[in-house]
């Protein structure tokens, strides 16, 4: 059956945190077979999905749960991506015994919002916060937290910004998958975006090679009807406020576990994993020798890897 992002947010729910009731709809049901993400067989206890008002958005929320989980996964996808594309990351998490919460940015996948734009990045902020309580009134702890590129710098953001320590922190652990502070040439790009806000709200998207996985590659590319096909410029002015505002909060105690490949052109990652050495100088890293910038969706040699690697840490 064919489904459209309207059809299925219509058939969505304000989102019931009791995971009473499963989503019936024919729309809905066409959407999880296309990402393949209802696990039915690794979600024991089933897999639900609704929408939550946050920061004045309608954001969209799945949840797949486990029969005596060990905890709780909460992920956060990067830019341009949703919770469809997150496959791999959302079967790692329920093969380590956890539940798994994900949801649509603002701008992205099923959630409101002006595409792949945004006004200031502490509006993730506030969405993640709320997803989180909800998450943690909802679902059995610890509550292991999983950011991928602009995901993760929502992560980054939540720690610094409150200054938490580790006896405070509301995760059990924080893995960050080529995580955004600045994005590959930056420098030119933020004077480029000066100029270029005084004439248009949004550029043409290229869609550059960011995975050795040629399939996804072509599938996001060419099939994926939630793909944003522009650049907000918007974004970009929030991401300038962002990167000064980030690299100006004091270093954290905190612990978090950094994946990144070094055959990443999307992110300036050498200057990147600096930046975090000095924000979190106990971080633990990781470098994925040809990993490229999309790991989630790597080549399943390279996400192997990295799964290896994160299940050592957490172990």
């Amino acid at each position: 059956m064919n489904w459209t992002r309207n059809g299925v947010v219509s058939e969505l729910t304000p989102m019931d945190w009791t995971l009473s009731q499963r989503n019936e709809g024919a729309q809905w049901q066409a959407y999880c077979e296309d990402y393949g993400t209802s696990f039915t067989e690794e979600a024991s206890d089933g897999h639900y999905a609704g929408l939550m008002q946050a920061a004045g958005y309608q954001i969209a929320v799945q949840v797949w749960r486990r029969k005596q989980s060990k905890g709780t996964a909460l992920i956060v996808h990067g830019y341009y991506d949703h919770c469809g594309i997150y496959g791999s990351l959302i079967r790692f998490c329920l093969q380590q015994g956890w539940n798994v919460v994900a949801f649509d940015l603002p701008g992205h996948g099923l959630s409101s919002g002006e595409r792949a734009a945004i006004s200031s990045f502490q509006e993730y902020d506030e969405v993640l916060s709320q997803v989180l309580q909800r998450t943690e009134e909802a679902l059995p702890g610890p509550v292991h937290a999983f950011g991928q590129s602009t995901g993760g710098a929502i992560l980054i953001n939540y720690l610094l910004k409150r200054k938490l320590t580790t006896a405070l922190s509301p995760f059990a652990d924080v893995n960050l998958m080529a995580p955004l502070v600045r994005p590959k040439g930056w420098n030119t790009g933020r004077f480029v975006h000066t100029f270029a806000s005084l004439f248009v709200r949004r550029i043409r998207r290229k869609f550059n090679q960011n995975s050795a996985d040629s399939d996804f590659l072509r599938f996001i590319a060419e099939q994926d009807p939630l793909q944003p096909r522009h650049l907000s410029v918007r974004w970009v002015g929030a991401l300038k406020k962002w990167i000064s505002y980030i690299e100006a909060q004091p270093a954290s105690e905190l612990v978090v576990n950094i994946v990144q490949g070094d055959a990443d052109q999307t992110v300036d990652w050498e200057y990147n994993m600096k930046a975090l050495e000095r924000m979190f100088p106990a971080r633990r890293l990781h470098i994925l020798q040809g990993g490229q910038h999309h790991l989630v969706n790597e080549s399943p040699a390279v996400r192997q890897q990295m799964y290896d690697q994160i299940r050592e840490w957490l172990a």
